[in-house]
């Protein structure tokens, strides 16, 4: 073999060990979006000014609401009222190989989940947890989201505690 052939196998070996490098870095950066969360509790306080409710679930866990400017008479609102409640939690997902799959608690900043489907024209990614809990993540990008394959699993963290709802009273 030639030195001139010799370095062009060299210098592919190297092209394609770089292209596979920004692949794999690429597709595990993470992918932000937000997670929908059920909010199920009583109202322990009510800030109708801010449009705002605190509602504290069955494990004593408080989470405030912020609540559209459209609801009328919010400061009515009897505190140990019965809320179900639909929020939008900031999160982010990086994909972790092979790690051993976690529950998603209400509180908890970081889970390992596994992803179930991804839907890339919307960007909606369906995770189970350690109990097969049903998890929904809407991508930022779902382009992004479509790097994530069916059975990958992720570490999913919350970006903070205060979930933007999109609400209703029951």
């Amino acid at each position: 073999m030639n030195t001139k052939t010799l370095g062009r196998m060299l210098a592919a070996s190297l092209i394609a060990l770089y292209g596979t490098n920004a692949m794999a870095d690429r597709a595990s950066s993470p992918i932000e979006g937000q997670m929908v969360v059920q909010v199920i509790g009583e109202v322990k306080a009510v800030d109708a000014s801010a449009h705002r409710v605190t509602v504290v679930n069955a494990q004593g866990v408080s989470t405030q609401l912020n609540v559209s400017p459209a609801m009328q008479d919010l400061d009515k609102l009897p505190l140990g009222t019965r809320i179900k409640s639909s929020a939008l939690q900031p999160v982010t997902l990086t994909p972790v190989g092979h790690a051993q799959l976690q529950q998603a608690i209400p509180g908890d900043k970081r889970f390992v989940a596994q992803v179930t489907s991804v839907d890339a024209a919307t960007g909606v990614v369906m995770l189970k947890d350690a109990d097969n809990v049903p998890i929904e993540v809407r991508a930022r990008d779902a382009r992004q989201a479509s790097t994530l394959a069916s059975g990958a699993t992720v570490r999913v963290d919350t970006l903070n505690n205060r979930p933007t709802p999109s609400q209703k009273k029951q």
